[in-house]
């Protein structure tokens, strides 16, 4: 029988699962479901070592004996910091050693508890990844699923590429001696696929076969940081073959697919999804996060070179260390060679993304944040210079992703914060002699105003204000414009304009609070040139946004349940 803490079954299985039969076990009360279950596991031989400085030894012994990862397990208190000489030695030799210390919930810490001190991150110089795991209850499934994600990354870390030492500090809380737990869990195993030198290996070229051989298979790309044309390209070529998912964010020829994906997941209907290849960073989409999360997934695997994987989707099977470019070009290239046709999902889920674009074009806005944004993206197709433009949080993004033309977008989605957008597109424009638009909601832009307080700035630099008194994503939340103090405090709402801010720093202004004015300052903002950066304020009213906003999701509700399949 194995311990009723649930967290403790999860980090058992997966030592099994990855290989790890050997674990130094040291004496104490808290580790005790710890060593119980370590001691029940017929797949785990348990070593006893009283003192832990000679039992982190122990382990590097064993390791240095069997090339293996070995454990050791600490009670709580100073027995980890006795574990420090030989975790050190480790680190410095890339063994593989998982150090596992037992201790006591956060909320008994600096309570002149017995045995307790600040144990998170307390050997944060000398491991490669260090975890806290907090004593999540049976029923509490997000909280053992962020459990088993946090322990697969430093198991995964210990044992992959470069090895070395990790610690998992579990925090157990009173009763510690309940054991009537049958069975260990059948955990989430996220595998680690490497990658030499280069090129893509035999188990990455394994996991491109197993993709074509897949029937309802999907690629989904996040925000890639660097763009390349030659990544653009591939993705372009995938995009035949496959239902491949991507953001502006991501390549210039993504498509507005988050509109789509409602009446996508009802077709779907709980089917089954054979594989999932995800790639990238974050994704502005909320929905794509929303249906994969909910849909039946058989394998998913993800795509980056650190070899971290982060189970966006929560369904995550294993993470190939390969730089994005490097395996989309290796698996376009198994596809030419195998004559791949266009699978199911892509035949059954395309024509609702390509009634999407037909729909957003064929809908006129009226005076909005919405059309500000359409009427740029739509005259940035007509410039004769070269350009980049980079969007702000949170609100702007989400416009920005629906009337993207074509074009890769910059935005700094690492975090999602709505500090440093336009300090960001500032610093791109003076690396760079291209044209550098921006286009920020007004919190943005007044959070990150400072900005423009730089005598280096060019003419290059191009700033559209959305400003239609506070942050525009929150005007979006149902029941918020029940509370005037909420529209205060929440949305910050304001009375701010940008034309003294401009003026006091040698900053060209426009503004336009109309349709006339808009297209008129329009013309000045995209041609005119100027020594100095321009700041065009577009003054808008959130509720006229929002209605806009409400009849495109009606335009989009009534159509898109009529795709027909011909």
């Amino acid at each position: 029988m194995y311990s009723d803490k649930q967290t403790v079954n999860i980090l058992t299985s997966l030592m099994v699962d990855k290989g790890i039969r050997r674990v130094v076990v040291c004496p104490g009360s808290r580790n005790i479901p710890l060593i119980h279950n370590f001691s029940e596991c017929p797949y785990i031989d348990c070593y006893p070592v009283t003192d832990e400085r000679s039992a982190g030894f122990y382990a590097i012994g064993m390791s240095l004996a069997t090339t293996e990862p070995v454990a050791i397990c600490v009670t709580s208190g100073s027995a980890i910091l006795n574990t420090a000489p030989a975790i050190a030695e480790a680190y410095y030799r890339s063994l593989p050693i998982v150090v596992i210390s037992a201790d006591r919930p956060i909320e008994r810490i600096d309570r002149l508890d017995g045995q307790t001190l600040r144990q998170n991150n307390i050997l944060s110089n000398i491991v490669k990844q260090q975890t806290d795991i907090p004593d999540f209850t049976s029923d509490d499934n997000i909280g053992l699923d962020f459990s088993s994600l946090s322990m697969n990354i430093a198991l995964n870390e210990c044992i992959g590429g470069e090895c070395g030492p990790v610690h998992i500090n579990m925090q157990l809380k009173e009763p510690l001696f309940n054991f009537s737990t049958n069975s260990l869990p059948t955990n989430k195993n996220i595998t680690s696929l490497k990658y030499e030198g280069n090129e893509v290996n035999a188990q990455c070229e394994f996991l491109i076969e197993r993709f074509l051989l897949s029937k309802n298979r999907i690629i989904v790309i996040g925000q890639i940081s660097e763009h390349e044309k030659e990544l653009d390209e591939i993705i372009r070529c995938l995009k035949k073959y496959f239902l491949v998912l991507c953001e502006p964010l991501s390549t210039s020829y993504a498509d507005p697919f988050d509109k789509a994906i409602p009446s996508m997941a009802d077709e779907l209907n709980g089917e089954k999804i054979d594989m999932v290849i995800s790639l990238g960073g974050n994704f502005v989409s909320k929905k794509i996060k929303e249906m994969l999360r909910n849909a039946d997934i058989c394998e998913h695997w993800e795509i980056n070179k650190s070899g971290r994987p982060h189970d966006i989707f929560e369904h995550q099977t294993g993470i190939a260390m390969s730089s994005e470019i490097k395996f989309l070009s290796a698996l376009l290239k198994r596809t030419r060679n195998n004559h791949i046709h266009p699978d199911n999902l892509k035949n059954r889920l395309t024509p609702y993304i390509s009634r999407t674009v037909n729909m957003i074009d064929g809908f006129t806005p009226s005076y909005s944040q919405y059309m500000a944004v359409r009427e740029l993206e739509l005259s940035l197709e007509d410039v004769d210079y070269d350009f980049v433009i980079h969007y702000a949080n949170s609100m702007a993004v989400r416009l920005g992703c629906l009337c993207s033309s074509k074009r890769y977008i910059y935005c700094n989605r690492g975090i999602n914060g709505i500090e440093g957008s336009i300090s960001t597109a500032a610093g791109f424009s003076l690396a760079t002699n291209t044209m550098v638009f921006c286009v920020t909601g007004d919190l943005s832009f007044f959070y990150d105003q400072n900005a423009l307080w730089n005598s280096r700035l060019n003419g290059n630099l191009r700033i559209m204000l959305l400003n239609n008194g506070g942050g525009s994503i929150f005007y979006r939340l149902n029941g918020l414009d029940t509370s005037d103090i909420s529209m205060s405090y929440i949305s910050g709402k304001h009375h701010t304009e940008a034309r003294g801010i401009c003026e006091q720093n040698d900053i060209g202004y426009l503004a336009a609070h109309n349709m006339e004015e808009y297209h008129n300052a329009l013309v000045r903002f995209l041609t005119e040139q100027t020594e100095r950066p321009m700041v065009m304020e577009v003054f808008t009213d959130y509720k006229s946004d929002n209605l806009v906003l409400d009849k495109l999701d009606e335009h989009f509700n009534k159509n898109l349940k009529t795709i027909n399949h011909e």
